[in-house]
């Protein structure tokens, strides 16, 4: 791994803690500059709020979770690209959307 990788992904990890992922049931790796996070993506209940119980506020909370952790990271110099590969959402078109379940 590159030093610059190392730095990046580092930098990666301490965007998604600021912004209250989990990141225990996530992987994120950067090779060559190219952010790669996979898993399952949920964010922790103290930033959603007491009054967040509707799962549609809840799901409203995560997407824009998403759009500015994918912000954020476009915004490094040194992240070439991003992909997401996540198990319980996906990216439609501009917007964020959950997986139906099986």
């Amino acid at each position: 791994m590159r030093p610059e990788d190392v730095t990046t992904l580092r930098t990666v990890q301490s965007i998604l803690v600021r912004n209250y992922v989990n990141t225990q049931r996530l992987d994120v790796d950067v090779i060559n500059g190219t952010v790669y996070i996979a898993g399952e993506f949920s964010v922790f209940d103290s930033a959603l709020g007491s009054k967040k119980t509707d799962p549609v506020e809840r799901d409203g909370v995560v997407r824009r979770t998403l759009l500015v952790l994918e912000r954020e990271i476009r915004r490094l110099t040194v992240a070439s690209f991003v992909q997401f590969k996540l198990a319980n959402w996906e990216r439609t078109g501009m917007l964020w959307t959950k997986k139906r379940q099986a």
